[in-house]
């Protein structure tokens, strides 16, 4: 999908790129969309580990930002964006996951900011969370196309916020991580 986009995926060209014949694709998957439903229900699987990796992290707004901002990935989730628009089961799984992803985390973020933060509606966790998925990944997805002008401004007052809601362990700013 990424070397020739979904629109160009067939049972034959992903049997030639395993080294199978393309019945056995159907053998093993009666269709196309079970298929990619089942391949999108993997890297679903894959993020959410990276997520929770994140989450669990001595700074995790720094590394859900990491976690986000993959180009490769980005350009991936620009094709299961356009396929979902054509396919109703990977718009279904496509919604599901998006709301179960922006939700993952929420309670970890909130303690910490609700220990360290002061009390802002700017400061809420599912705006935070949101925010750093959506920042990272228009810059994700615009990098994946070669558009990279501002994107290094915008790096930088993104890790900016970062470090001014929870600082490098050893920072004697003041701040205190959240």
């Amino acid at each position: 999908m990424i070397d020739q986009g979904y629109a160009a995926l067939t049972a034959r060209k992903v049997a030639e790129r395993v080294g199978l014949k393309h019945q056995l694709v159907y053998y093993y998957f009666h269709s196309m969309d079970e298929l990619l439903l089942t391949a999108f229900r993997r890297r679903t699987g894959q993020v959410m580990a990276r997520v929770e990796q994140a989450i669990g992290s001595p700074r995790p707004l720094q590394a859900l930002w990491d976690a986000h901002s993959d180009p490769v990935q980005a350009a991936l989730t620009v094709e299961y964006m356009a396929l979902a628009n054509h396919n109703e089961a990977i718009r279904a799984e496509t919604v599901e996951f998006g709301e179960r992803l922006r939700r993952t985390g929420l309670t970890e973020v909130a303690q910490r900011l609700g220990e360290t933060a002061p009390k802002a509606d700017a400061l809420n966790p599912f705006a935070i969370t949101m925010a750093i998925q959506s920042i990272s990944g228009i810059l994700g997805m615009e990098a994946a196309l070669g558009i990279s002008g501002g994107h290094a401004e915008m790096r930088a007052l993104v890790q900016w916020c970062l470090d001014q809601l929870q600082p490098s362990p050893g920072d004697q700013s003041g701040q205190r991580d959240i």
